[in-house]
């Protein structure tokens, strides 16, 4: 009976299959056009609307396949044969994801292959991302449509359930503020929990349709899923998530000798030169101008191993009066610390927090004690290549494939570069002239997703990434070691960091006053 449903299915629905189908390739195609460096700006415009139609159309196929032989009411075709409920949930499970979800892994799959990569790479990697929307897109979709009669009901119900998702995720964090675990590096780890809320409300769902056909508990387990969602979403605790994270480092206790400690020694801090920031840095430094006061500890780090970087998963802060009250809590700013080539083994780096004026004004002229919970991952050095300056080309497993071309103004060689799955971690770059021994200053590239390479929780299964590397101050106030007339001359190093160690610190002041620190 599975295969005569499917087949029914298949007779009534393959021109809205086959258009769904060729709607999927758009979005791979664009992508696969616009490659490394995506110039062309009508392509890039027209992308998000692609992707938007293409993962609308697959639900709104799984919902028509659903609502072939829609469960609610006792005037549907199949009740009167009868069919046995559990042979027409396989067929439509078959028909969803066997066909509807294979024909979005093949176009994620062409786009993987068109981008350079192996047959292998392409199937593992636009597997796993179509495993992702598949939680997020086709799951959600065919849950609300087991519950409703028609594709308006349908509607309907996704309307309600999204804003029910949208304001409960608002009650919660007025209510409870979180941790925010979804900014850092263990957010796969957030984001697969609520994939299994997905997972399991979506078969609690089906099971009580098809099985019991009890459409007001399948609506009640669906609020109840979104519920769950929400929390774990936005209320795992962050101790309990980074000491999993934790559990799973690759070289545990690599990091044993390291120590962070307050130095008042280094004295206050002062803010470089607009000319020095990134435009994100000075933007982000605007917009912050007035609403909170920026503090600036001194911390000596040391015990770091050569080609290393450390990094701040999250800094917590507490800030306790002398009766032992705590009246401050917040979240310390990014924190990254750098050791490439030989370690001397100390180094120094200044550690911001951003205090509401409101909380700081009163506080910052009284003796406080400084409590800070640090968790920090250490990355190790995993790999570098060199790449021409001008026109580099450059493919291998390990980084996959990257580009360099000097930007429209001339000023920076832009290195770009796309790998099928997640991306590396941490990446840092530098100009270098080997015949010289010139060498311009490094960026980096940290933005850590410690999540498995393939597990990609994204619309593209393939991760870019890259850096500008000035070797021009269009207002002629620096001159870098390596200018525009060595490019010919001169290569990229790109070098690639693996995390080796996720641990935990907690520094301790005894008593220090705010405004001996605030920046100048």
């Amino acid at each position: 009976m599975v295969w005569h449903i499917f087949k029914k299915d298949w007779k009534l629905l393959w021109p809205f299959f086959l258009a769904v189908t060729a709607v999927q390739f758009i979005p791979a195609a664009i992508r696969v056009k616009l490659g490394l460096f995506g110039e062309d700006s009508v392509l890039g415009n027209a992308l998000s609307s692609a992707t938007d139609i293409a993962c609308l159309g697959v639900a709104l196929l799984a919902v028509a396949i659903i609502h072939q032989d829609s469960i609610p009411g006792v005037r549907q075709d199949w009740l009167v044969r009868p069919v046995r409920r559990g042979d027409l949930l396989v067929a439509k499970l078959l028909f969803v994801l066997g066909l509807v979800d294979g024909a979005a892994i093949a176009a994620a799959t062409f786009q993987v292959l068109a981008s350079g990569f192996s047959l292998r790479e392409s199937l593992t990697a636009a597997f796993f991302q179509n495993l992702y929307l598949t939680c997020v897109i086709t799951l959600p979709a065919i849950a609300v449509a087991s519950t409703t009669r028609n594709t308006m009901e349908w509607v309907i119900g996704a309307i309600v359930t999204y804003l029910g998702v949208v304001y409960l995720a608002v009650a919660f964090a007025m209510i409870a503020p979180g941790d925010f675990s979804l900014r850092t590096g263990t957010a796969w780890i957030t984001l697969s929990a609520g994939l299994i809320v997905i997972l399991l409300g979506t078969c609690v769902v089906l099971g009580m349709q098809y099985i019991y056909r009890t459409t007001a508990v399948a609506r009640g387990s669906i609020a109840v899923s979104c519920v769950l969602f929400v929390t774990v979403l936005g209320f795992l605790p962050w101790k309990a998530l980074f000491a999993f994270q934790q559990h799973l480092s690759p070289e545990p206790g690599a990091a044993h000798s390291m120590t962070l400690s307050f130095d008042a020694g280094l004295g206050k801090y002062h803010q470089p030169s607009g000319l020095t920031l990134s435009d994100q840095e000075l933007s982000e430094r605007i917009n912050k101008q007035g609403s909170s006061a920026e503090l600036f500890l001194p911390l000596s780090i040391s015990g770091l191993p050569d080609d290393s970087i450390l990094k701040a998963d999250k800094s917590q802060l507490r800030l306790i009066s002398s009766n032992g009250t705590v009246v401050y809590r917040g979240v310390g700013e990014k924190l990254e610390v750098r050791e490439e080539g030989t370690s001397n083994r100390q180094s120094s780096a200044y550690q911001e927090f951003d205090i509401p004026e409101a909380i700081y004004s009163p506080l910052k002229s009284q003796s406080l004690r400084v409590e800070i919970d640090y968790s920090l991952t250490l990355f190790r050095l995993d790999t570098a290549f060199g790449i021409p300056a001008l026109g580099g080309d450059l493919r291998s497993p390990k980084v996959g494939w990257c580009e360099t071309q000097v930007n429209e103004s001339r000023s920076a060689v832009e290195l770009r570069c796309m790998q099928a799955g997640n991306g590396p971690a941490c990446a840092t770059a530098f100009l270098e002239n080997p015949s010289t021994g010139g060498r311009n200053p490094s960026p980096s590239r940290c933005e850590p997703n410690y999540a498995p390479r393939f597990l990609r929780t994204d619309t593209d299964p393939i991760s870019h990434y890259g850096l500008d590397l000035r070797f021009r101050d269009p207002f002629g106030l620096a001159r870098y070691p390596v200018d525009g007339p060595q490019l010919p001359k001169s290569q990229v190093v790109l070098r690639l960091y693996g995390p080796q160690d996720h641990f935990t610190r907690q520094l301790i002041i005894p008593a220090i006053s705010l405004h001996d620190w605030e920046s100048t």
